[in-house]
């Protein structure tokens, strides 16, 4: 049963909670170079306000603050955690921009700026979404920890892997509010899948000579070989996996970043480009490169000259593992009888096609952790003129508030 005085609370602030997103566009939280205080005091401020006084925070270093707060229930119960991160990416292409990202602007129903997708308008979501709880808490039946965590758009270290390792985190299952929309409406999908993340390089060695002695000498042009292995790989690459009912295979993205050569008058004696592999459930990081040795060996038959080696990043680009919530878990129900109360429609089942906090949380600390449902629309995270719906940040804190007393009933 959703208490009806925490919907009607959230009717009654809806303003409150779209200037507060506002503010948090308002609020540079770019990483790198990662410094997420100014963000955080923010939240902090808002929560005070709204009556969320008791807040933790909890840090590897002081520059990358992990906020805490939690909601306890009348009754003793399960602990749901709902998490979103304060970060975001660097703004990349200020040019491409229509409008300032600092600047949040509200345009067709959008509220504009850095981060609106990813993920402040969730974040704001969540923080209202428990001061609206907060009138009922009495009547549910186990705590709601709200946890906004540092470095999620990098390396983790200093948020989720700290709070899922050193600092101890516990629930019992974890909701994170990723955007959750692609190529269709917000809210598009649950997922329940978070797909790993295989980060290597490929190097090729030539012979690096004056480009004036080239037709003369037995000169290999690495650049050239470059190009060759990317076009083969990208042709004769297998991976072993085992297709999910919710995504049936990998993504590969070769040669996302292409170096090579010196300059005019030189022919190149080394090239390298990278790449990253989206993988699956079951699949591990042993099998991976077992899988690109063997298409390389291939490429090594056809080119008895060619030196090229594979590197896979260090840890945690090199290898971050997928995980998966099941389908029968009662958070998952829960949410989806909550959406359709909300939105008139229930969202299709799938995997979320990005890495995520789930690596940490569930990998780690052993949280049953749901990647992605929030706000937003993933194709435009990471981009120039990102925005989110000014509706769905309030459907978002909705649906959150109807879920959790469902979960907590």
């Amino acid at each position: 049963m959703t208490p009806a005085t925490a919907t009607h609370w959230l009717d009654r602030h809806r303003e409150q909670l779209l200037a507060f997103a506002a503010r948090l566009i308002a609020t540079p939280s770019p990483n790198p170079p990662g410094d997420e205080r100014a963000v955080v005091h923010e939240i902090v401020t808002e929560m005070h306000n709204l009556g969320l006084s008791d807040t933790e925070i909890a840090a590897k270093v002081p520059e990358r603050p992990n906020l805490i707060y939690r909601l306890r229930g009348g009754k003793t119960g399960p602990v749901l955690m709902l998490c979103g991160h304060s970060d975001t990416k660097p703004v990349g292409q200020r040019g491409e921009w229509r409008t300032d990202p600092f600047e949040p602007v509200i345009h067709d129903g959008k509220l504009y700026g850095l981060g609106a997708t990813d993920m402040k308008g969730a974040v704001a979501a969540m923080v209202y979404a428990t001061a609206a709880l907060r009138q009922s808490a009495g009547e549910l039946a186990g705590d709601l920890l709200l946890v906004i965590d540092a470095d999620e758009e990098r390396s983790m270290k200093f948020g989720a892997e700290y709070l899922a390792g050193e600092y101890g985190l516990r629930a019992d299952v974890a909701l994170l509010g990723e955007p959750s929309g692609i190529a269709g409406p917000e809210f598009e999908f649950l997922h329940l899948v978070s797909r790993g993340v295989a980060c290597f390089k490929v190097r090729v060695h030539g012979t690096q000579t004056h480009s004036s002695l080239t037709d003369r000498l037995s000169a290999v042009n690495a650049n050239q070989l470059l190009a060759e292995v990317i076009t083969r790989m990208q042709r004769e690459l297998q991976l072993t996996f085992r297709p999910h009912p919710l995504c049936s295979a990998p993504t590969i993205n070769l040669a996302v970043q292409v170096e090579g050569g010196v300059g005019y008058g030189v022919c190149p004696g080394v090239a390298e480009f990278q790449s990253d592999i989206r993988t699956l459930p079951g699949m591990t990081r042993a099998q991976v490169e077992d899988d690109l040795e063997k298409c390389l060996n291939g490429i090594r038959r056809y080119h008895p000259r060619l030196r090229v080696e594979l590197q896979f990043e260090e840890l945690p680009l090199g290898w971050i593992a997928p995980t998966e919530v099941s389908a029968d878990h009662p958070l998952v129900p829960a949410l989806l009888r909550s959406a359709e109360e909300v939105l008139g429609r229930r969202p299709t089942l799938s995997a979320f096609p990005g890495g995520s906090d789930a690596a940490k949380f569930q990998g780690l600390a052993g949280i049953p952790t749901i990647p992605s449902f929030g706000p937003g629309w993933l194709n435009l995270a990471h981009g120039p003129n990102e925005c989110v719906g000014v509706a769905a940040i309030l459907q978002a804190a909705h649906i959150y508030v109807r879920a959790a007393a469902t979960f907590l009933a």
